[in-house]
């Protein structure tokens, strides 16, 4: 159980409100993250709640990052994704064996990771590791980046090593100045992610900073408490699920204040008096605060399991990822419902409804929340083995 007190992390989130406000326009500008905001959210030790206590981070229950996570992207949603960088891959890192660990932490716990994960990269086996090539997209925070973790394809000359009918697939962890970034980051929406490709060639990873991507798993000295037997797929929903919460949320109220003042061409009734807008707020409400409801008593049920020492089973762990994909994909209906309600008001660049709604249909696309994994869960409820093994996980 974590010692840390969540009002407590929940207000210190809520005082970066400001800063993080003002900077907001010059990561979209830059397509980066500002390093007024990646300073600050170091300092207030919001990069490492997902880091071991024993190695001097905050090891926060997911409930608890989940909030966090949701406040800050309510001041703005790329300083809500800049927290992935220190926590998501922060608790990926709990499967590598405790050299590796230790290596990536030996400055500190603010270590931060940038991923560049799908798809995997030829792996060649090599005297204590392998060897890396390839490049991938989509490395959020890259700049800013100590280390990098890629996914690598085992190969045994040129075709990839077979383990049950499935290639072996191992997560691999490496310096940030080992890899060259690939400037490609020019998009609809997160525009301030900096999440540019990154290429490796021949990089040698050692065995210690690799794990199998497997559901059989065992746990290095710093990993010991339940946050790091937590299912895989409820972590990943506490990254990046808080983020789409936040963009349906300001989209709701930014839609409230714009329907109490205007009057659309061709009525001499405000939005707020005409019974299609109250309807259709009403109908986007529910379906928000259904699905946000959902996502966070799934997070909080799972937790408790966990705690308990219980090993999920598929189904629970399926169940969590589709828990943080309805939530994702609603918000994100819900963003377009608002911005469809606005009429021209929401297509002017000094919108906040604008912005809402390109971060919304940019970050729904990610793969790990993306409408594609509804099949994955379907696939599970009805006993079909699912394509998308990272369920297992």
């Amino acid at each position: 159980m974590s010692t840390v007190d969540e009002k407590e992390l929940i207000s210190a989130a809520r005082e970066l409100g400001p800063l993080i406000r003002e900077h907001a326009e010059e990561a979209e500008r830059e397509r980066r993250p500002s390093k007024a905001v990646m300073d600050a959210l170091r300092e207030a030790g919001l990069q490492r709640m997902y880091t071991p206590r024993s190695l001097g981070g905050l090891e926060v229950d997911p409930v608890t990052y989940a909030r966090v996570a949701e406040e800050i992207a309510s001041h703005d949603s790329v300083a809500g994704w800049a927290l992935q960088t220190g926590n998501h891959m922060a608790w990926w890192v709990s499967r590598l064996p405790d050299e590796g660990v230790e290596k990536i932490y030996a400055n500190g716990p603010d270590a931060l990771i940038a991923g560049a994960f799908h798809p995997p990269l030829p792996a060649a086996a090599a005297d204590g590791g392998y060897h890396l090539s390839g490049q991938a997209p989509l490395a959020s925070n890259i700049h800013d980046a100590d280390w990098l973790n890629m996914s690598g394809m085992v190969m045994d000359g040129d075709q990839p090593r077979m383990q049950n009918g499935a290639p072996v697939i191992l997560a691999v962890f490496f310096p940030a100045d080992e890899a060259k970034i690939i400037d490609t980051w020019d998009a609809l929406g997160m525009r301030g992610t900096d999440s540019n490709d990154l290429a490796a060639e021949e990089v040698f990873i050692p065995s210690s900073r690799t794990f199998a991507m497997a559901p059989e798993f065992e746990l290095g000295k710093h990993y010991q408490g339940p946050l790091y037997k937590f299912p895989a797929m409820g972590a990943v929903m506490t990254i990046f699920t808080p983020v789409l919460l936040a963009m349906g949320r300001g989209a709701l109220d930014e839609f409230r204040g714009l329907a109490m003042e205007k009057t659309p061409l061709g009525f001499n009734r405000t939005l707020r008096e005409r019974p299609v807008v109250q309807a259709a707020l009403a109908r986007a409400e529910a379906m928000f605060r259904a699905a946000r409801t959902h996502f966070y008593d799934s997070i909080a049920q799972a937790w408790e399991r966990t705690k308990a020492g219980r090993t999920p089973t598929l189904e629970e762990k399926a169940d969590l990822l589709l828990a943080g994909t309805h939530a994702s994909n609603t918000a994100a209906k819900v963003t377009e419902m608002m911005h469809g309600l606005a009429g021209t008001s929401g297509i002017y660049t000094g919108s906040r409804l604008e912005r809402h709604f390109r971060d919304a249909h940019t970050l729904r696309h990610h793969g790990l929340i993306s409408a594609n994994r509804f099949e994955t869960a379907g696939q599970v409820q009805l006993g079909v083995a699912p394509e998308f093994p990272l369920v297992a996980l």
